[in-house]
């Protein structure tokens, strides 16, 4: 680092006599003064990263806030990844495994007092994708390295399955009320599927879409089908009176679920005659990108489902709730994006908006646990009451 032009000046001006009364000085000083501005130079580098990170943060806090207080809750999102996926690498027993899924039937179903107000650690749907990508490498060796073409059609619906049914158990596990077996997901997963695909066909038989995919195409897609699966998930969810969140983003995660593994598989299918290597890409490209798209799309619209009807039986006047239109805008908006052809890495525009969708996803958990300790407060009040009435 140079010195300021009036150091330099002043060096140069020193006669001699000056330099051998002081021989020393003049260089110590100069050394002190480089010194002390490197050190306010990285001192304000410090404070700028802390000052961009800080307000990296409060943005982050200010929106997660925001969009919480939509579905109910006004505090900030706090979540610790780390510790939600740190049962993913323990060892668990049978009992621990059967414990999960034969939560949510009349035996099972825990009181609302004895409900987690907690953040779930699942980590079955982990033990669940292994198993299928174990099935899918086996297929895959049968036809790759055996040559033997039965195990295609296996292949198709493994490989269709083997990333968003785990993930479907991740929100089942997730469920902290326990108030929906496994037979239930199922049911809505493959009847709610078909269904949600039908009622999407239905709608493209009036908004009719061009192959060709432009941006103003993938709008529509994007409203149409999640239309489609919405219609779905709201007979369930109705159908299962239910005015949990919790509940609203399983059943819509079930729905979406169905939808995306049928679809996966008829595109799967569709590229057989373009080659064994041409199939066995477009399996692992619909197999990653199931970690965040129809499923967190379809959730993310069954808890705005949930949060607009609240306790009351829905009603089509719902659907023109800020609240419904904001969380259903959202999931049409990232549905929308991903079939645009916007950018160049499609890779990149994917992650990006599989990380938008969790990110929603987990504001509406966090809004789903708020409302674990709302409803149990309320019941806390509701026993005092009656406790007074009866001692009167």
């Amino acid at each position: 680092m140079k010195d300021h032009p009036e150091n330099q000046e002043v060096h140069e001006q020193k006669d001699a006599s000056q330099q051998s009364e002081q021989p020393l000085d003049a260089p110590q000083s100069h050394t002190k003064e480089q010194h002390h501005q490197d050190t306010e130079t990285i001192e304000q580098k410090t404070i700028d990263n802390i000052s961009l990170t800080q307000e990296f943060k409060n943005l982050f806090n200010n929106t997660t806030r925001s969009i919480g207080k939509l579905a109910g809750n006004d505090e900030v999102l706090k979540i610790n990844l780390a510790d939600m996926f740190s049962e993913v690498f323990k060892p668990h027993t049978k009992q621990e495994m059967d414990e999960v899924f034969i939560a949510g039937t009349e035996y099972t179903t825990p009181q609302l007092d004895e409900v987690s107000k907690e953040w779930a650690k699942p980590f079955l749907f982990s033990r669940i994708f292994l198993g299928l990508a174990t099935v899918f490498a086996l297929l895959w060796i049968m036809v790759a390295f055996f040559g033997n073409p039965n195990g295609i059609g296996g292949l198709i619906f493994i490989g269709a399955l083997t990333v968003p049914l785990p993930v479907l158990i991740f929100f089942f596990e997730s469920n902290a009320f326990k108030n929906i077996s496994i037979a239930i997901v199922f049911k809505i997963f493959f009847i709610g599927g078909v269904l949600s695909l039908i009622s999407t066909l239905t709608l493209y038989e009036f908004v009719p879409v061009s192959d060709d995919i432009t941006i103003f195409s993938a709008i529509l897609i994007g409203i149409v089908e999640e239309m489609g699966k919405a219609i779905v998930t709201i007979y369930f969810i109705q159908r299962m009176n239910t005015y949990k969140i919790l509940n609203g983003l399983l059943i819509g995660a079930a729905v979406g679920t169905g939808f995306e593994v049928f679809e996966s598989a008829g595109y799967i299918f569709r590229f057989i005659p373009e080659g064994f290597d041409v199939m066995t890409q477009v399996i692992w490209l619909r197999a990653w990108t199931g970690i965040g798209s129809h499923n967190v799309w379809t959730a993310i619209v069954g808890a705005a489902v949930v949060i607009t009807k609240g306790s009351q039986k829905f009603n089509w006047a719902h659907l023109a709730d800020k609240r419904f239109l904001f969380f259903f805008g959202a999931a049409v908006t990232l549905h929308a994006v991903w079939d645009m052809p916007i950018a160049e890495d499609g890779i990149l525009k994917s992650i990006l908006l599989i990380t938008l969708g969790w990110l929603l996803t987990f504001i509406l958990m966090k809004a789903g646990l708020s409302q674990v300790t709302q409803l149990q407060m309320e019941a806390m009040k509701m026993n005092e009451a009656h406790q007074t009435q009866a001692q009167e």
